[in-house]
């Protein structure tokens, strides 16, 4: 069994800019759809949400009250361009620093866990309506939280070899 955790962690530090270009890649194209689709994406992957949150659908609040619903457009494409250019920044560390074995790309990565925490605690300490499900960002969150942390952990010794 010793001689598997050696294989693993060799295995990590020479692969993990690969799973943060594709956590990078999959944020930047969320933000491209955000950025696309804007608070029509309440009718969708973020109904949970609207719902649980706002106890009304994205067409009943289109109906009631337009202007708030235009406001909600807005953020959310306001919010998946920065999904978007977070997703690009993050892929340029990846593909430089990152790859390259440099520290301050190790170090900057764990921005990573910590947006994916405090996104996770913005939806749960937020009023929802009785019996409101899961939103969708705190599963995708914590799902990348874990790789992310898990990733970092597993490839610390290309970054601090001493």
């Amino acid at each position: 069994m010793d001689a598997a955790a050696p294989s693993t962690s060799r295995f990590f530090e020479r692969h993990a800019w690969k799973i943060f270009v594709a956590l990078s890649l999959i944020v930047a194209f969320f933000g491209v759809t955000d950025l696309m689709l804007g608070g029509s994406t309440f009718q969708s992957g973020e109904a949970v949400a609207m719902q649980g949150i706002a106890g009304t659908t994205w067409e009943e609040l289109l109906a009631a009250n337009p202007p708030i619903a235009n406001l909600i457009d807005l953020l959310v494409r306001t919010g998946g361009a920065s999904l978007l250019i977070v997703g690009l920044l993050s892929l340029a560390v990846c593909l430089t620093g990152f790859r390259r074995g440099e520290r301050w790309a190790w170090l900057t990565l764990w921005v990573w866990p910590l947006w994916t925490v405090l996104v996770i605690l913005l939806y749960l300490s937020v009023e929802k309506v009785p019996g409101a499900g899961i939103p969708v960002p705190v599963i995708s969150g914590s799902i990348i939280f874990v790789i992310s942390v898990a990733t970092l952990g597993l490839s610390y010794r290309k970054y601090f070899p001493t």
